[in-house]
């Protein structure tokens, strides 16, 4: 049997954002995450402080669930995969390339700018290698990197670098570079510096720029195992659909879609009867990373819905990577990384679409009106008016289908102040009874097993991580 899901994605900035509590629509008590620590560095401009999150003792984990640990260390996972980051300090584009092994097949995996970075999934022992952009890859290599094990995420190209002597560096930098290009450097200069002591401090790569501001967008807090939170919403569960006629495209721009507390939702006479709230229950799975279980969170009404509009929409061979020409997800000779077929369910497609992306507001505790187009009173101070979330993403795969492991956030460049990044992804299950198709987590933090957490599909369950 098939599987299909559905995926919300949304991106994180820092904008300036806190939302105002309201008395009983939530069960987080407003207290800050224990787990988060005052870090003082410098970086060149002084000693200054960061709220650094440090994972704390593996039993802690424990600590609520009366299921109590075997052991009391953390068990090194079966799977080895991570995230490698490689950055260009150079002011020339290069390629980057996989081999296969010494002398082995070459792979070109993109192209980094000038004082560029991104990454790909990896493993220990494989191989990469840059040359300058059309060069012979046989004979060109500027660098070679062999992949260590985690957390050792970054591997860097400074060919300005001369180890153990600062003035020759200096001289190098001063003949190379202009005044812009030197900012560039200087500024990677400090990330690298900053992820020194960053990583002395958690124990973690620092994965972006720095300076990077905090996000404000909200996260629950995964303490233990098994704890749960709670979060109500007036988006309540549609158990009947409308007729066909009734089933249009949302219109409505701006202003216009704003929902007062005291209006009715949107097709309310297909909705539950004497239900005007519905209290959605997050359920801790992982706590590193935060994964939660939300049962329940699309009617099966809701679910038809999305299956009918899946009928006739045009899916395609779900594609990976990044944008432009940064690097590709999978070299072309490395299995592929995703082979389902996938398509996207825009916001505006039906009121009960909107509704779920509303009720997704809720679960997540930002405004709705983030996750569309704004007018221009809609909180002015984001710096566009455009979604902070990409469209829902149908998923299907079929027998033998699946999406490898893999990190769903990207590399924001350095001179990119918002550095927006994947902050968080929403997945709904849309069937259920299927042989497989349970998300996995293979690097979740426990103290009893080294195989992945598997999350199993049930039909409307959300997953939030």
């Amino acid at each position: 049997m098939t599987s299909f899901h559905l995926w919300l994605v949304l991106f994180s900035s820092f904008c300036l954002f806190l939302r105002a509590e309201e008395e009983g629509t939530c069960s987080w008590d407003g207290v800050k995450d224990p787990n988060l620590k005052e870090m003082v560095y410098d970086v060149g401009d002084g000693p200054q402080t960061f709220l650094a999150y440090v994972e704390p003792p593996i039993t802690s984990f424990y600590g609520g669930s009366a299921k109590q640990p075997r052991g009391t260390t953390k068990v090194h996972p079966e799977f080895e995969g991570f995230g490698g980051k490689f950055i260009n300090m150079s002011n020339r584009p290069v390629r980057l390339y996989w081999e296969s092994s010494p002398g082995g097949y070459m792979s070109p995996m993109g192209l980094l700018e000038p004082f560029s970075a991104d990454g790909t999934g990896t493993f220990p022992t494989h191989r990469f290698f840059l040359v300058p952009e059309g060069a012979n890859p046989k004979t060109g290599r500027l660098i070679e990197f062999v992949m260590g094990e985690y957390p050792e995420n970054l591997y860097v190209y400074d060919p300005y670098l001369v180890e153990g002597d600062d003035e020759a560096t200096e001289v190098n930098l001063q003949r190379e570079l202009d005044d812009e290009e030197r900012t560039s450097y200087d500024q990677w200069a400090k990330t690298l510096l900053f992820n020194e002591q960053y990583f002395n401090f958690t124990g973690r790569s620092y994965l972006v720029g720095y300076p990077k501001k905090a996000t404000n967008h909200f996260m629950w807090r995964a303490d233990f195992f098994g704890q749960e939170h709670w979060v109500t919403s007036r988006e309540t569960h549609f158990d009947r659909l409308p007729p066909f006629k009734e089933m249009k495209s949302v219109t409505a721009t701006g202003e216009e879609r704003i929902l007062t507390d005291d209006q009715p939702r949107n097709l309310q006479e297909y909705r539950v009867q004497d239900s005007t709230i519905l209290n959605m229950t997050l359920r801790v799975l992982s706590c590193a990373p935060r994964v939660f279980e939300i049962k329940n969170f699309l009617s099966p009404e809701e679910v038809r819905h999305i299956l009918e509009i899946a009928g006739g929409l045009d899916l395609h061979e779900s594609l990976t990577g990044s944008r432009g020409d940064r690097i590709e997800d999978e070299p072309s000779t490395i299995q592929k990384t995703r082979t389902s077929f996938n398509s996207w369910v825009g916001r505006e497609e039906s009121d009960i679409i909107d509704a779920i992306y509303r009720r997704s507001a809720d679960l997540i505790r930002i405004p709705e009106a983030l996750l569309r187009y704004r007018g221009k009173t809609e909180h002015p101070y984001m710096p566009s008016r455009g979604t902070i979330a990409e469209q829902l993403q149908l998923v299907h795969y079929g027998p033998s289908q699946e999406y490898t492991a893999h990190h769903d956030f990207g590399y924001s460049a350095i001179y990119d102040e918002r550095q927006s990044a994947r902050f968080l992804t929403l997945l709904l299950y849309l069937n259920e009874g299927m042989e497989g198709g349970e998300t996995a987590f293979p690097r979740w933090a426990n103290a009893e097993t080294f195989e992945k957490l598997k999350v199993k599909p049930e039909l409307g369950k959300a997953v939030l991580f």
